[in-house]
């Protein structure tokens, strides 16, 4: 075997053993409350799951500070660029990596309809809702999301 061919089959071999060792990062806990019983969207928006329909009112809002936290000012912010996104998308499969962050507005429509979700689930359980709107249009981060008084039916 020739020099050229030796090191040609230790970069291939590298990159399949990155290519494997990568897959499993799919499967890594997420940072994401409760991840461990995930939700399922659905076309007309976020369904959820039934240990999050056992939410008191205090997990539901605590849930939801966080997120608006995690997302308000997304509109404002700098989008990294399709070409960034398309590099690492290609390169994660080789090297490894995580894939957060490789569709950051589909994230985002996600985040926006959990947050409806529970906000709704507020609503039904007659506790204090948010205008998520108004919240999400802030741009302290270091101001809390307060919910409005419970609208009385």
């Amino acid at each position: 075997m020739t020099r050229g061919s030796a090191i040609g089959l230790l970069v291939s071999v590298c990159a399949f053993l990155c290519g494997c060792a990568s897959s499993h990062m799919d499967d890594a806990p997420s940072l994401i409350p409760d991840s461990a019983t995930p939700a399922t969207t659905v076309a007309s928006g976020y369904q959820l799951s039934a240990q999050e329909q056992a939410y008191d009112c205090k997990k539901l809002s605590g849930v939801m500070q966080v997120r608006i936290l995690q997302i308000r000012g997304y509109e404002s912010r700098e989008k990294t660029s399709s070409v960034s996104r398309a590099m690492q998308s290609v390169s994660t499969p080789i090297f490894g990596g995580t894939r957060q962050g490789m569709d950051p507005d589909g994230q985002y429509m996600r985040d926006r309809a959990m947050l409806d979700a529970y906000n709704a689930r507020l609503a039904e359980k007659k506790c204090k809702t948010y205008d998520i709107d108004a919240e999400l249009k802030k741009t302290d981060i270091y101001e809390t999301p307060r919910p409005a008084e419970a609208k009385t039916q």
